[in-house]
């Protein structure tokens, strides 16, 4: 009796170990499906906007498109610009100091600004969106207003002049764009017969670069309608 008494002990105490089992089976897998849900869902465009080509270059978006585009600019080290609808005339996104002249600059570019750490970075975008009405980090993890932020790029002698209304409201607030992509080649090695005198653009010809010294760059142009 006694064995039959353990044996029915062994019997239930395997029986509660597969059922244990099989739930912590079943929560795992309804956990990693979740998981997948929520990264698929956190940035839709980066997961469907460049998933396929094909072959259509142009949408209209809003600005719960373009929002998230920019604060992927400088992760991702892609340039976008602003137009009006001729695809032309340039929108002033924020003004800067170059050789002591006032330049109206129209564009979020890494590669153009002198802006240090990803807290930097950060701040940046956050003044350029929202002005006033944002709020900006400071390095012992405090806050700070957008004034204090300007005396804050002051001390830093940075170039850049602000407006205390972002662009957000300015600017992206009621307006639809026509989304326009292309490419460039960052020139990481200027050829050794380039020539500014001669280069009236501005720009190389790339084809005299080596392709191992070409860092392809996307670039997203927004144009008014």
């Amino acid at each position: 009796m006694e064995n039959a008494a353990d044996a029915l002990k062994m019997a239930a105490a395997v029986l509660v170990f597969v059922m244990a089992l099989g739930i912590s089976i079943s929560s795992f897998s309804q956990a990693r499906a979740t998981a997948d849900v929520l990264i698929t869902y956190s940035d839709r465009d980066t997961v469907t906007e460049y998933a396929e080509d094909t072959g259509e270059r142009t949408r209209m978006v809003g600005k719960e498109t373009i929002i998230p585009a920019i604060y992927r600019a400088y992760k991702e080290n892609y340039r976008i610009q602003f137009y009006e609808s001729d695809g032309v005339t340039p929108i002033t996104l924020y003004e800067k100091k170059e050789d002591g002249e006032t330049v109206e600059v129209n564009y979020i570019d890494l590669e153009r600004e002198v802006i240090g750490n990803a807290l930097q970075q950060d701040n940046f975008i956050m003044a350029l969106l929202y002005g006033t009405k944002g709020t900006y980090k400071k390095a012992d993890g405090s806050t700070m207003n957008f004034n204090e932020y300007l005396d804050e790029l002051d001390a830093n002698n940075s170039t850049i002049t602000l407006n205390s209304e972002g662009i957000c409201d300015k600017i992206l607030e009621g307006n639809t764009f026509e989304e326009k992509y292309g490419v460039y080649y960052q020139d990481d090695l200027l050829p050794e017969n380039y020539d500014p005198d001669t280069d009236i653009s501005g720009q190389y010809d790339d084809s005299e670069t080596p392709d191992a010294n070409k860092t392809k760059k996307r670039v997203i142009s927004y144009c008014r309608q």
